[in-house]
């Protein structure tokens, strides 16, 4: 991973630009969706550019850009459309220590600005390191026909309600909640025309009274270290998991399905103390849902133990080595 996604808190930035033409349009049109101050230094801005500045969106200044301009900013666009002019620019930046873009220049620039999906607050980057713009363009289409726009205000309506949501216990029992508010309880409500707030509480209410879920294990195993060879019910139990407990031979790009707040435990040997099925019990016993994903097809034993500790048990088949190789040859 060459360019690293974060999300910068925009409200605090100052974002200066140098260039007046189509490219630093493009780019303000985006920037102006945030509540950073901006400053443009051009002397030939667009009458776009002009526009914006007369409606108090961004300053425009007419001189070239210097260094002491380019000191307390955030970040800086060369979008000047010149190679050498733009080349300056980056270089103010540089040695000012500021993070710099030069427009449809990504080998010159310290970041750039990915695909987006604005569904604010909720907003998805789309990044390809600059490989395949379409893909992006094509990902961004999708993305947008799955996201009504509605999708915004089911999110700030989550985003008001999140102290209240704080009475359910941290994890499983506030991430049930949450999931239901987005994927049936939020559009039900859309389509009904109720109140967010109102329903948010009914939900919520719901939930408070409900029992507390048992724990449960699944049991999975592959042989592969190809994440695509897992089945779809071994990818969404990890995706769901609290606890994932593995082979030290499961491969980092399998673990990487599980949640980033998801306890990972590796075992050494399938020895370990306390006994495997022990082990999977007591992470289980606080009401957790521990997955177990073994390098090879899981024992009987394992399978029986687990049983015997009356917990929820699920058992999902996977892949063997031999027949992945195999696979491979004939494909």
């Amino acid at each position: 991973m060459r360019h690293f996604p974060i999300f910068l808190d925009m409200d605090r930035a100052l974002v200066v630009m140098s260039g007046g033409g189509d490219a630093a349009l493009a780019k303000l049109r985006l920037l102006l969706k945030t509540r950073a101050r901006i400053v443009v230094h051009t002397v030939d801005p667009l009458p776009e550019l002009v526009a914006f500045a007369r409606d108090g969106l961004l300053r425009l200044v007419a001189h070239p850009l210097t260094a002491a301009d380019v000191a307390p900013a955030t970040l800086v666009y060369a979008a000047d459309e010149d190679a050498e002019i733009d080349a300056q620019t980056a270089a103010l930046a540089e040695a000012a220590g500021v993070l710099f873009n030069i427009v449809d220049n990504l080998a010159g620039s310290a970041f750039i600005t990915p695909a987006m999906v604005d569904r604010a607050p909720l907003t998805i980057a789309i990044g390809t390191e600059g490989a395949a713009p379409m893909l992006a363009r094509s990902l961004k289409r999708d993305l947008e026909e799955r996201l009504p726009a509605a999708t915004a205000d089911l999110v700030r309506a989550a985003q008001s309600f999140r102290p209240e949501a704080e009475a359910l216990p941290w994890g499983r029992a506030r991430r049930a909640f949450w999931d239901e508010w987005f994927a049936t309880a939020g559009p039900a409500a859309s389509d009904a025309g109720q109140d967010y707030e109102t329903a948010l509480k009914s939900l919520l209410t719901r939930h408070l009274s409900a029992e507390a879920s048992p724990g449960r294990i699944t049991l999975t195993f592959t042989g592969s270290d190809d994440p695509d060879l897992l089945t779809l019910k071994a990818r969404k139990a990890l995706h769901n998991a609290d606890v994932v407990v593995h082979d030290a031979a499961i491969s980092p790009q399998v673990l990487e399905l599980a949640r980033r707040e998801a306890k990972l435990i590796a075992l050494a040997r399938p020895t370990d103390v306390p006994p495997l099925h022990q082990l999977l019990a007591l992470e289980a016993d606080n009401g957790a849902h521990v997955v177990y994903v073994a390098a090879s097809p899981l024992p009987r034993h394992l399978v029986t133990a687990c049983r015997r500790t009356g917990l929820q048990l699920d058992l999902i088949p996977g892949i063997a080595t031999p027949q992945v190789a195999q696979w491979k040859e004939t494909a």
